[in-house]
């Protein structure tokens, strides 16, 4: 898919939640990241997680560019 948001955990992101870390890089209502995590549409290391899922170094975490374009 072209322009997907990618994002590369460096070693500072290791062990936070992934819904913290998607509202602090997307600046986006909680509601939207659970609803967007839910429905499998963020995706790490290609793979389905839960919104309790804890970053690990160097996971690629993918966002469609939907998500991005609604926002502004």
């Amino acid at each position: 898919m072209k322009n997907e948001n990618i994002f590369i955990v460096s070693e500072c992101s290791i062990q936070q939640r992934i819904d913290n870390f998607l509202i602090s890089k997307l600046k986006i209502p909680r509601s939207k990241i659970y609803q967007i995590i839910r429905t499998g549409q963020v995706r790490i290391n290609k793979r389905r997680i839960k919104v309790n899922y804890r970053l690990k170094n160097l996971d690629v975490i993918r966002i469609p560019p939907k998500i991005k374009k609604k926002l502004h």
